[in-house]
């Protein structure tokens, strides 16, 4: 019975029936219990709601039933033997199970791949898409390519753990939206009576009309059974993974990321598959400007602070760290290498900078032309703490000369001559600024002098180096008039004459000496300063007056020579177009666009610590009245565009270097150069120079920009230099200038003349690739007159040669037909054989034809009489403009399709000043145009015109400045100075004084103007303007200067301690003739401050003319002998 009982008992599965058979050695009792515990807890994963559920029936089952089989266990089983000592041993026995063992000596591979082997881990995954515990699905876990390592990332950020950063997930966590929590029931408050303070609300049960009371949405689930409240716990537990998985893969669907989180992943993979990809490692670190500011808050127009900046240039860092090491070719080096000493600047101390640029400069930066000029521009921006005037000089001339002698070595190789022409010239040009910034301007003078003598003038067996600089030292010495001077002929026919040339007359002192009868000896100084300085200008002979007292002013050959680099024969007609247009830059004047081919070298030319100004720029800011605040609706309609000079950034054409009053300038007056005070070069030298250039030298192709030059300075005498030019040359672009200059000079007759003449003369082969341009010229004068049937006939009889110069009021049909066939297949020729200048005149005919005839349709903007077919004209530059764009991507074909965009520019401002249109079409059309050149200043002026009728919530041209002018990203960054000084003029006309604040400190904080001394002077004026309008607004007195302008004039000092003009500003900021444009702040800083200024200007080695400590013991002299005087 007992047996049966047994086999019953057995028959009735148990846990420990599951149990591997034991082992011959006997088990410890000790262990039975935990052994009980692991058994138990091995369940399958369907039983655990079972048992959530039914807990306390299984509970009451295990008292009634387990405690006779425990009992029995007891009573049969054996006692447990004594335990055995353990072997002390460093190996241990494997167990019986085989899926652990002991690993004695590691998997050598690990070390190698960096990870485990991934068909020996079992497969697994993560519960909530890695989300992590208590991070609010903010933060989780991911796989890092092949490997699986662990790295945290935010919300909408798909790249790698390389990529990220704190400051991105705190924006990240900002951005994240709020969580609304529902208020629970009120409660009531204890009052303090009571016996015991309750913790928990009280839980009473609801009546069946209770529950009516209850609003709906206040209305929680019913827990009224066990399994309710486990069904309410679970649903809820699940809703809530679910909506958070939910969410996670709404914000991670790829339809829904942006394009620049796109790139950026596409970026991660590309540098982590092929870590040797220098160029997306750049691009990469391009594209985090982009991705810090979609994760920004706010619309972007706001700069950064320092913290942002900080954190940001943290990030930059630590990926040109990583990019670093797997850069193979010297080229992609260099550009890591610079990447990261920029973002350096910004996070390390200067002592760290110093010894990093140390470092970079042994091993890196010994024969790199990229890292020379990043160290020079930090050696000049830290020349106050580290180095000093004469360092940094010293440091461009062995710059100079080691490219000088890389020329001479590599001259038969073209590639290699071009690329070291461009930096040879650009150093040159940065040393010759620098010499004239710190006050040395007839150093710099004398060796352009020279450089353009040994380049233009060279005589024809001048081929060594040293017997050429032998026999140019005679020529300097001899003090022959020399190039842009009077009577200069030249270093060649110095060596071709027989006879010594005379030297020019003695010059005399241009000003008598100033009575120094000023109250204050610093404003005395600045007169006497301002005086020598206007003397020194250009270099002194050794028989001139005023001499004996600066002897700098004579410059001898032994001074410059170091300062000049000898171009070999064979590179000359590489170098002179470079040449040319870097003097133009020192100038302080556009360029001539001779260079326009060389990307490079056009890119040097506009870095801001050489770039030529804007001078409507400095004029909006030279004048004592602060700027105007935001004019009302009727002023800002009426107000038409800044066609002054804006610094250039536009396609050079005729249209812009001899514009009539309405339209846009590429050259200022001369006059305005004046006003602008002192740092300017001597005009006349400028003009003689362009004329020796032009007139003994035969550069034909500067031809045009020296007629507009001189016609600038003096309109009377343009038709004596005008007819001069023809009379030498004789091309039709030369007739079509001379037309245009009587054209905006109001003499409409005499330009009609030319114009006849010119397209009666006989065809030549410049003549006929040029002479659309007189027939397209003379339309538009017609258009302008609203002639629109005269511009009709006249353009349409460049085709009919049986026209005579009476043209009729009407044309004929067949005509019409016969010029847009003519135009058409011309411009379609020409571009096949990529004659890109005849293609462009034919297509801007065929533009002003379709204005001018194409018939209107339902789509056609509205129009008077006056006006033409803008969408006709405008269809037919887009279709030459995408044709252009086809072709091979180049300077030359960029620098024609741009023009021809300037010639629509043109047909917009013409159509929307001439009758009805509407604005959001001219918006759209000009928008596009930004597109294609975000750096065109007339279009970006033209852009702003059209949106200043209307005042708007949001304004589009902020927008368009902030997301494609100023935006930087991972191809290219458009940034650069004229922008910025649009952006700070848009915001002094439309803004207010604290928005155009905003936009100098962006400026001054951007690469594209750091060292501009222009953006720091005109911040330094509008600071002054402002506080003096607040002082007359308040009626305060002078005399103690806001700590808002002396802030911004140390700043300006400690960020281009080489300026002299800076320095000069605190004493006063002075014009041409010694007049005061602006007292700047030297009403309001004492006299203890003025002192330190000029001990640190003499410390840092620049040129001052008059000893301040000499001159104020004279004036003080003076003014005792004047008051004794007075009191006699």
């Amino acid at each position: 019975m007992s047996s049966s009982k047994d086999e019953k008992r057995r028959a009735v599965p148990k846990f420990a029936s599951f149990r591997p058979k034991p082992t011959p050695e006997p088990v410890p009792a000790q262990s039975r219990p935990s052994s009980d515990k692991e058994t138990v807890a091995i369940k399958d994963d369907k039983h655990t709601s079972d048992r959530h559920r039914h807990q306390h029936h299984r509970h009451h089952e295990r008292r009634t039933s387990a405690s006779p089989h425990a009992r029995d266990r007891t009573k049969d089983t054996p006692p447990p033997p004594a335990p055995h000592p353990r072997p002390q041993s460093d190996s241990h026995e494997p167990p019986a199970n085989d899926l652990f063992f002991f690993d004695k000596r590691g998997d050598p591979l690990i070390l190698r791949y960096g990870s485990n082997e991934r068909s020996r881990v079992p497969s697994y995954r993560r519960f909530g898409a890695g989300k992590l515990m208590g991070s609010s699905s903010l933060l989780s876990m991911h796989r890092d390519g092949a490997r699986d390592e662990f790295s945290i990332r935010g919300y909408r950020e798909g790249a790698g753990s390389a990529f990220r950063d704190k400051n991105l997930i705190l924006a990240s966590a900002s951005r994240s939206r709020p969580k609304l929590i529902r208020p629970g029931a009120q409660v009531e408050q204890p009052t303090g009576s009571e016996d015991f303070v309750a913790l928990e609300p009280p839980r009473k049960r609801r009546r069946g009309g209770d529950s009516e009371l209850v609003p709906d949405e206040d209305r929680m689930p019913d827990y009224r059974s066990i399994h309710g409240m486990a069904k309410a716990g679970e649903d809820s537990e699940t809703d809530d993974a679910s909506e958070s998985e939910d969410e996670s893969l709404e914000e991670r669907r790829p339809e829904e990321m942006t394009v620049a989180k796109k790139r950026s992943i596409e970026l991660s993979r590309q540098v982590r598959d092929h870590p040797e990809d220098t160029g997306s490692w750049l691009a990469l670190i391009g594209l985090q400007d982009t991705l810090f500011k979609e994760n920004e808050n706010g619309d972007g127009t706001q700069p950064r602070g320092p913290d942002a900046v900080r954190g940001l240039a943290e990030l930059k860092l630590s990926l040109y760290e990583e990019a670093l090491p797997r850069a193979a070719k010297p080229s992609d080096r260099e550009k890591a290498l610079e990447g990261m000493m920029r973002e350096g600047e910004k996070v390390w101390d200067p002592k760290t900078l110093a010894k990093r640029w140390d470092d970079v400069t042994k091993k890196d930066g010994g024969h790199s032309f990229t890292l020379w000029k990043a160290r020079l521009n930090y050696e000049l921006s830290h020349m106050s703490a580290v180095f000093t005037l004469e360092e940094i000089r010293n440091s461009i001339v062995d710059e100079l000369q080691r490219l000088s002698k890389s020329l001479s070595e590599h001259a038969l190789e073209v590639e290699d001559t071009a690329v070291l022409c461009g930096q040879l010239i650009y150093v040159f040009l940065r040393l010759t600024r620098f010499l004239h910034d710190t006050g040395y301007s007839e150093l710099a003078v004398a060796a352009w002098q020279s450089m353009l003598e040994m380049s233009f003038s060279r005589p024809a067996d001048a081929d060594d180096p040293q017997l050429a600089m032998a026999s140019f030292a005679d020529f300097w010495e001899s003090e022959a008039p020399r190039m842009g001077e009077e009577g200069a002929n030249g270093w060649r026919n110095f060596v071709e004459a027989d006879t010594m040339p005379e030297p020019p007359e003695p010059k005399q002192k241009t000003k008598p000496e100033t009575q120094r009868v000023e109250e204050d000896v610093f404003k005395a100084w600045v007169v006497a300063e301002e005086n020598e300085e206007e003397e020194s200008r250009m270099p002194a002979r050794t028989l001139d007056e005023g001499t004996e007292h600066d002897p700098f002013r004579i410059v001898m050959f032994s001074d410059i020579q170091s300062f000049l680099a000898w171009i070999p024969r064979t590179a000359l007609s590489c170098a002179r177009p470079r040449l040319l247009d870097a003097f133009l830059t020192f100038c302080r004047l556009p360029t001539a666009g001779l260079s326009s081919s060389d990307r490079v070298f056009t890119a040097l030319l506009h870095d801001p610590f050489v770039t030529g100004p804007g001078q409507a720029f400095e004029l909006s800011f030279a004048h004592e009245a602060a700027p105007n605040e935001a004019s009302s609706l009727l002023e800002v309609s009426k107000k038409a565009p800044e066609f002054r000079q804006q610094g250039g950034n536009m396609a050079l054409s005729q249209d812009v270097l001899f514009p009539g009053a309405a339209w846009f300038q590429y050259l200022g007056n001369w006059s305005d150069m004046q006003k602008l005070g002192r740092g300017h070069v001597d005009s006349p030298w400028i003009l003689g120079t362009l004329r020796h250039l032009v007139r003994v030298c035969g550069l034909e192709k500067l031809a045009e920009y020296y007629l507009a030059a001189e016609w600038r300075n003096d309109c009377s005498a343009a038709r004596k230099v005008a007819k001069g030019l023809l009379k030498q040359y004789g091309s039709a672009r030369l007739y079509n200038a001379y037309a245009s200059i009587e054209w905006a000079s109001q003499n409409a007759e005499v330009a009609e003349k030319v114009l006849s003449s010119a397209t009666r003369m006989p065809s030549s082969s410049v003549a006929n690739d040029q002479s659309q341009l007189l027939w397209n010229t003379w339309t538009w004068m017609h258009l302008e007159s609203s002639q629109k049937q005269t511009a009709t006939a006249r353009l349409c009889s460049s085709v009919d040669s049986s026209t005579g110069p009476e043209l009729s009021t009407t044309t004929p049909p067949a005509l019409l037909l016969k010029a847009r066939s003519h135009f058409s297949s011309t411009r379609d020729y020409s571009l096949s054989f990529l004659h890109l200048e005849r293609a462009t005149q034919h297509a801007e005919s065929l533009a002003l034809l379709e204005y001018l005839t194409a018939e209107p349709t339902s789509e056609t903007e509205p129009a008077s009489e006056s006006q033409g077919n803008i969408n006709a004209a405008l269809a037919s530059i887009r279709g030459f403009s995408r044709e252009l764009n086809s072709l091979d991507k180049d300077e030359l074909t960029a620098y024609y399709q741009e023009r021809i965009l300037q010639t629509a520019a043109r047909l917009l401002y013409y159509h929307a000043t001439h009758g009805p249109y509407r604005p959001v079409y001219l918006r759209e059309q000009l928008k596009s145009f930004i597109d294609s050149f975000p750096q065109n200043i007339l279009f970006l002026e033209l852009f702003a015109w059209a949106e200043s009728g209307v005042f708007r919530i949001d304004d589009p041209v902020r927008a368009m400045l902030q997301t494609v002018c100023l935006a930087e990203n991972e191809a290219a960054s458009h940034d650069c100075i004229s922008s910025r000084r649009f952006a700070i003029q848009y915001e002094v006309g439309a803004g207010t004084a604290n928005s155009t604040r905003l936009a100098f400190e962006a400026a001054l904080a951007s690469e594209a103007c750091r060292g501009n001394v222009e953006i720091w002077l005109c911040y330094l004026r509008f600071t002054h303007h402002r506080e003096e309008g607040e002082r007359r607004r308040l009626g305060r007195r002078k005399g103690n200067a806001t700590k808002q302008t002396k802030d911004v004039f140390y700043r300006a000092v400690s960020a281009c301690p080489w300026s002299r003009r800076l320095y000069m500003g605190a004493f006063g900021d002075g014009g041409g003739d010694g007049r005061s444009i602006t007292t700047s702040v030297v009403e309001d800083m004492s006299s203890s401050e003025l002192r330190a200024v000029f001990n640190t200007m003499t410390t840092r080695g620049l040129r001052v003319h008059v000893d301040l400590d000499e001159f104020t013991a004279k004036w003080q002299a003076g003014r005792r002998g004047t008051t004794g005087a007075e009191r006699r």
